[in-house]
């Protein structure tokens, strides 16, 4: 989206398909979303391989119906919301969201230096 700086606290809309997609496909992982500003700066994907669950999952159902989707994303959302400066992780076990933790961090102008 090259071009477009979305307001903060913003996901745009083809981000937040990104990120529904990671959850519809990840078993084990997780997704972090960078924000600096309170913008979305980044999404980083990370899947890890179980040996006992090592399955074709592209027979599978999908792991959410749609109406579970939309509150997923409004849940997201709400969290991405919160950040400044920081990180979202989706932890994704057995294919399903387990948790959100948001990592917040501070800048301190002006202490030798601008941003620590």
């Amino acid at each position: 989206m090259p071009g477009i700086r979305p307001a903060p606290g913003e996901i745009p809309q083809k981000a937040m398909a990104y990120i529904l997609q990671g959850l519809c496909t990840i078993s084990y992982g997780e997704m972090v979303l960078v924000a600096q500003d309170g913008v979305l700066m980044q999404v980083e994907w990370s899947e890890k391989r179980r040996l006992d669950c090592w399955h074709d999952t592209e027979d599978a159902k999908p792991p959410y119906p749609e109406r579970v989707l939309t509150e997923l994303a409004a849940r997201i959302r709400k969290e991405f919301r919160l950040l400044q400066y920081g990180r979202l992780v989706l932890v994704i076990r057995k294919g399903r969201l387990m948790q959100i933790e948001r990592t917040e961090k501070q800048r301190f102008t002006g202490l030798d230096g601008e941003g620590i």
